[in-house]
């Protein structure tokens, strides 16, 4: 049985993302984000009203680092993880048994609409989508994975053809799928695009995944769906926008809250025109058309 280092730190949320990369930088193998315990705001359903309830003010990062020789390394990694995150990081042995344990406890099933759902394995239910998230797919509670899995179900129309961008698990492009679509998901990352096979395979679904560069793929696509930062979606905006299809629907998120505008300019530049934009805490969803 192989041992870790659970490494685990207390930030402001808006040192999250920074921190975050610096543990990457530093060798963490995963990284997981968290609400404070007892700071979880209550999971938001697409059919709840009302105003949004606040993100807590700070997140809990854990990193996971191979424990072999760990303990010598810990005095040089405290230092660089808090001369970033200006909190002291604490660490503990975790065997494999715990850490996947530990990890399964921060997914959740997602209800999207009545009588839509995805879930992980462990939690799904007869008829969920099932998906297996792996080391890079978020809890599930993200705001910005629950824009594009709610957007995808209200979009999704019988007979037309959706390009997930940046696929990760492939979970747009199954449940466009399940809509009644054909699809097709690109990533940059080869173990992503095997990863949405494999969950392919696992709900019995057809779906294309592969890594071609979106400046390669050829439309057009009736729905276009895109969860990236919001400096990337500027220099793919020409792209998205080729790809569309005439009626089509571009649905974009990924987007910190202060630099939307810069998204927004970029694929109006293309001629799009805006239809609706979504806030949720610090994030943004934009949808638009022709």
């Amino acid at each position: 049985m192989g041992t870790w280092a659970e490494v685990s730190v207390q930030v402001p949320r808006s040192r999250g993302e920074l921190v975050g990369e610096r543990m990457l930088e530093l060798g963490s193998q995963g990284l997981q984000e968290e609400h404070p315990p007892g700071m979880a705001p209550p999971l938001r359903q697409p059919w709840d009203t009302g105003p949004l309830p606040p993100n807590p003010p700070a997140v809990v990062l854990r990193g996971w680092w191979p424990g072999d020789g760990f303990e010598a390394a810990w005095p040089q990694l405290s230092a660089a993880i808090a001369a970033v995150a200006g909190a002291a990081p604490d660490w503990r042995p975790v065997d494999d048994q715990d850490w996947a344990d530990g990890w399964k406890r921060s997914f959740t099933r997602l209800e999207i609409a009545p009588g839509v759902a995805v879930a992980p394995p462990w939690l799904a239910q007869d008829g969920d989508l099932v998906i297996d998230p792996g080391m890079a797919f978020g809890t599930g509670e993200h705001a910005t994975t629950r824009m594009c899995l709610e957007a995808t179900a209200r979009l999704a129309a019988p007979g037309g053809a959706c390009l997930d961008v940046g696929t990760g698990t492939g979970v747009i492009a199954l449940l466009a799928v399940r809509g009644g679509m054909s699809a097709r998901g690109i990533d940059i990352d080869p173990d992503a695009v095997a990863a949405a096979h494999e969950n392919a395979d696992r709900n019995e679904l057809v779906a294309a995944f592969d890594a071609t560069p979106l400046q390669q793929v050829e439309g057009p696509y009736d729905l276009v769906v895109a969860n990236i930062y919001a400096e990337v979606l500027v220099s793919m905006a020409p792209d998205l926008a080729r790809v569309l299809a005439p009626g089509g629907v571009l649905f974009l998120t990924g987007i910190l809250a202060d630099r939307a505008h810069l998204v927004i300019d970029a694929v109006q530049a293309q001629g799009l025109v805006l239809q609706h934009r979504r806030d949720e805490g610090e994030w943004v969803g934009l949808e638009l058309s022709w």
